[in-house]
């Protein structure tokens, strides 16, 4: 089965930290701004290898950022999986001003559904009807596969109901972000695909 997984996004860097180390990689992470043209915000969590990051200081500035969707599993209870997204870059670059058009959001990829029965619903304020798949990005050169969730509406509603369990998709939309409530008190950022073209692939294996 085709292997993809690419983000392209641009927007305001934030203050960068470090991350941590694995294998001897140092890795660092930032807060990337990003608008919609609503004029509202999603922030993303990028990580980025010291090695190309190099000595570049984004903090601040305006940049794009190429990369793929990454998942970690937080969760110390080993029957219980709580992911947690965010970019891994590939490649940085700082921009002079603004992207003109208004920044870029772009999402890609190949993925297995796991979402066992999906099914359509009408949203309380709008009647618009939505539909949500959980999927599974396999990794290139690897078993392991990165979750994200993705969420259809309309007629794309109704193509991801016909979606079942382990079948491959391909996926086009942006990346969003939101705040839920954790146990009714703190919130978390979640992330999620607004997806804009979806295609059922036959599996090839």
């Amino acid at each position: 089965m085709q292997r993809l997984n690419k983000v392209k996004l641009s927007g305001r860097s934030g203050e960068i930290v470090f991350s941590h180390e694995h294998y001897g990689r140092y890795y660092y992470k930032f807060m990337l701004t990003v608008i919609r043209r609503s004029g509202a915000a999603d922030i993303f969590p990028i990580v980025i290898e010291d090695s190309i990051m190099r000595d570049n200081d984004y903090n601040g500035k305006e940049i794009v950022v190429t990369g793929s969707i990454r998942s970690m599993d937080t969760s110390k209870n080993p029957n219980k999986h709580h992911n947690v997204n965010y970019i891994a870059a590939d490649e940085v670059e700082i921009l002079e001003e603004q992207v003109p058009e208004g920044d870029i959001n772009e999402v890609e990829f190949v993925a297995r559904s796991c979402t066992k029965e999906p099914y359509a619903k009408l949203t309380s304020v709008t009647h618009r009807k939505v539909s949500n798949l959980f999927v599974a990005i396999p990794r290139e050169y690897s078993e392991r596969a990165d979750f994200i969730r993705c969420t259809l509406w309309g007629k794309g509603a109704d193509l991801a109901v016909e979606v079942k369990r382990n079948d491959y998709i391909k996926v086009n939309g942006r990346l969003m972000s939101r705040d839920v409530y954790v146990n009714g008190e703190e919130t978390e950022s979640v992330y999620e695909i607004s997806v804009k073209e979806m295609e059922k692939l036959e599996d090839e294996e």
